[in-house]
């Protein structure tokens, strides 16, 4: 009952009920989620749910503005196995309704009698047929004055043959408990939204957008809030700079966005009572719909003659000048390479733009491609004597190394053989069952290997998570790992630098005040020293201004902060010995350098070059530190290397960790079985885990996703959303008795003997 009494708590505050579900799984309650740290909540949660966690618990630690950018990056999430409420919720919620407020009914009387009785009934003047809605389904209450504000859960049509009041008079508003209705709505929540809907948003159940809303409107329920919240968040990013540019202050911005105006073209077709209404002040109403014109005119793209326009176009066209400079290069490149295959081409010409090449370059680059093109139709001609093909990755292949061993005819005909020989061998037949067989190849090594969590070749005070553990994590896809590492590569002309390689290190290690400065307290004075070290300042090029800055900013600190003969002095107008105490702790543990996901970096010698390996993880900041190799630098994070570098590179990322773990272990694993792994976890656009919150999950067959976990679940969801299963994979054919339609299963064999001679229809 505990358990239930949260999920509802929590719903009724705005989650959804699978968010709320997963998170009284976790453990999280209302308290907890309040004080919850955001390096707790990675762990557990992608940052578009941790984003409605804090708006529910009003985590007021946690940076929003921070999550906010976090999860408009991150790429779209795997809802997973729902249950068999939310099963039916998602098939029968294609109805809504808006709706306005009788004379008499305020928001805020709904609202106070939602929460004292936990549900409302508001009448409605003339008949509705009950039976056409599937409970619940959405309502979405319109005021005259602003627009669609509120969304409503309804969980009931309550109908009458004639005006009547229902039993339930408890549930009435106080003013209304004696007005008789045709029919109420049962509403069990308001959310409020981020800002007002427009009717036009909405469309009726014919395709025609809604553009009057009267008592009651049907409408297709297209507006789902938990999918909408992040869209609204970025048009909030979004109005708060362009109005705030215009002259506005941060709250009148805020006020247009939630009265519905976000755009400079909405600006323009505003009225002033509607602009007044928001916020804007008189004074600043003529001036704002000036500069809301020309913004609006970008927006819109249409040509605009002010002076101010003109002096922006101007500076637009000296900062595109460098574009134009590189564009010269891919021009050039085009020009010389005009008679290479157009891959080829490409190649050069993005060689030639990234290093700008000189022209002397760019024809010794075209010369090498041209031969190795020429090598190419060799190998193409030799494959068609032989009736044979090769992928044109192994062609191309054989070519390099063949222009590289100066390999003659023969020798290339020779290699050219084995490449066939290996290609046929390495073919996967069809109908193979290569996800059991792939499972089969992994799993079974797998029971194998040891339960090392620990350990580093060569540094023993870093940790690192390998075998069994690290093997889970990857294929459970965890957002962020146990012991999440990097291994930092440094460009050619600095990575045999020792000394080079250690300012680059002590640069992307994160530094508290502790470590840059000797911090105490002034009891006699009741404040706070910070006496920076100046030699340690100076090597990492951080002035005690800035450091005073980044204190002040990092800790939000009110404190009084002056800078006498060196020292950092923190003082408060009120303050006690403990808040002093705590003050002076809060100071001490602020990171106010480097990289702060980066708890450590150790410079080590990898063959001939200086490599860094860091304890922590933080991809993006790292590629854009000077001296870095963006080429070759990684992370054990999959989900850090999907979110900077894209989905095809985390695919890569997750089979080249599979065959890294096991290969640790000395198993040996075809590594085809592990790329099967990386292509299934990633191609939805996004990582999926392997169980019931991702691929397992997700299987078309109803059966498949019963054979896994919570079988009853998924039948009844099924059930309710009337799936059929066409039995095409290997467990649910299993289940049901019959062979499964792969390998020799796929095939049927058929004898049909024949009769013999002379005996027509005989014995």
């Amino acid at each position: 009952m505990a358990r239930l009494d949260t999920i509802r708590a929590l719903e009724k505050r705005g989650l959804s009920t699978q968010l709320a579900e997963k998170t009284v799984e976790l453990g999280y309650q209302l308290g907890t989620l309040k004080k919850c740290p955001l390096k707790k909540l990675e762990k557990d949660f992608y940052y578009k749910e941790i984003l409605q966690l804090i708006d529910v618990s009003k985590n007021n630690s946690i940076d929003r503005d921070d999550i906010v950018d976090k999860a408009l990056k991150e790429g779209d999430i795997s809802d997973g196995p729902i249950s068999a409420d939310q099963a039916l919720r998602r098939v029968e919620k294609k109805l809504g309704v808006i709706w306005s407020l009788p004379e008499g009914y305020t928001i805020d009387g709904v609202l106070k009698q939602i929460s004292r009785k936990g549900q409302v009934l508001l009448g409605v003047a003339f008949p509705i047929n009950s039976k056409q809605f599937r409970y619940p389904f959405h309502g979405y209450v319109y005021l005259k004055t602003r627009g669609i504000c509120y969304q409503s859960v309804i969980t009931e049509v309550v109908s009458f043959d004639r005006p009547n009041i229902p039993e339930e008079k408890e549930l009435l508003l106080s003013a209304h408990t004696s007005e008789p209705y045709v029919t109420f709505l049962r509403i069990e929540r308001l959310i409020e939204m981020p800002r007002t809907i427009r009717l036009e948003e909405f469309r009726k159940m014919d395709g025609t957008q809604v553009k009057s809303a009267r008592n009651y409107t049907q409408v297709e329920d297209s507006l789902d809030l938990d999918r909408e919240r992040l869209r609204f968040e970025e048009e909030r990013i979004t109005a708060l700079k362009l109005f705030t540019d215009m002259g506005l202050s941060k709250k009148v911005s805020l006020s247009l966005f939630t009265h519905g105006i976000f755009l400079a073209s909405q600006v323009v077709i505003a009225t002033d009572n509607e602009l007044r209404n928001a916020g804007v002040p008189a004074a600043k109403l003529a001036k704002f719909r000036d500069a809301a014109a020309e913004a609006a005119a970008v927006e819109l793209q249409e040509p605009v003659t002010s002076k101010a326009t003109v002096k922006k176009k101007k500076k637009v066209e000296k900062e595109d000048k460098p574009v134009k400079k590189i564009n010269k290069f891919r021009k050039q490149a085009n020009n010389l390479a005009s008679e290479l295959p157009g891959l080829y081409k490409e190649e050069i010409a993005i060689e030639a733009e990234t290093n700008k090449l000189s022209k002397n370059d760019i024809e010794a680059l075209v010369k090498t491609y041209t031969k190795l093109n020429d090598v190419e139709n060799d190998i193409q001609g030799m494959l068609a004597k032989k009736e044979s093909t090769l992928p044109q990755g192994v062609i191309r292949e054989i070519a390099v190394k063949s222009i590289k061993h100066k390999l003659k005819p023969k020798q290339i005909d020779t290699v050219i053989d084995g490449g066939i020989d290996q290609y046929i061998r390495n073919k996967v037949d069809a109908t193979e069952a290569v996800g059991v067989i792939a499972a089969q190849s992994i799993g079974e090594p797998g029971t194998q290997m040891t339960m090392r969590t620990f350990h580093y070749a060569g540094v023993a005070e870093m940790n690192v998570t390998l075998g069994l553990p690290r093997l889970i994590e990857i294929v459970d896809a965890r957002r962020i790992p146990k012991t999440p590492i990097m291994e930092v590569f440094l460009e050619p002309k600095v990575s045999t630098s020792q000394k080079k390689a250690l300012e680059i290190a002590n640069l992307i290690e994160a530094q508290s005040v502790s470590q840059l400065a000797k911090i105490s307290t002034d009891i006699t004075n009741l404040r706070v020293l910070i006496e920076p070290d100046m030699k340690i300042l100076k090597t990492r090029g951080l002035p005690i201004e800035e450091l005073a800055a980044r204190i002040k900013k990092k800790g939000r600190l009110k404190s009084k902060m002056t800078i006498e003969k060196g020292t950092i002095i923190l003082e408060e107008d009120a303050v006690s010995f403990k808040k002093l105490y705590l003050l002076e702790d809060k100071v001490s543990h602020l990171m106010v350098d480097g990289i702060g996901n980066i708890q450590r970096a150790i410079v080590r010698k990898e063959d001939d070059e200086f490599v860094i390996f860091t304890e922590g993880s933080d991809l993006q900041a790292i590629l854009e530190v000077e001296g870095v190799d963006p080429t070759r630098t990684n992370t054990n994070s999959i989900h850090e290397v999907a979110e900077v570098l894209g989905i095809e590179a985390a695919r890569i990322a997750i089979a080249n960790e599979l065959h890294k773990t096991l290969s640790e272990q000395g198993l040996a694993v075809d590594t085809r079985h592990n790329m099967l792994v990386s292509d299934v976890m990633t191609n939805t656009g996004s990582i999926q885990a392997i169980g019931r919150h991702g691929i397992s999950g997700a299987k078309v067959s109803v059966l498949a996703r019963a054979a896994f976990e919570i079988t009853s679940t998924h039948l009844l969801q099924a059930g309710l959303s009337g799936e059929s299963d066409v039995l095409t994979g290997v467990a649910e054919n299993i289940i049901v008795g019959q062979p499964v339609h792969l390998g020799t299963g796929a095939v049927s064999a058929i004898y049909k003997p024949k009769a013999k001679k002379g005996k027509k229809g005989g014995k």
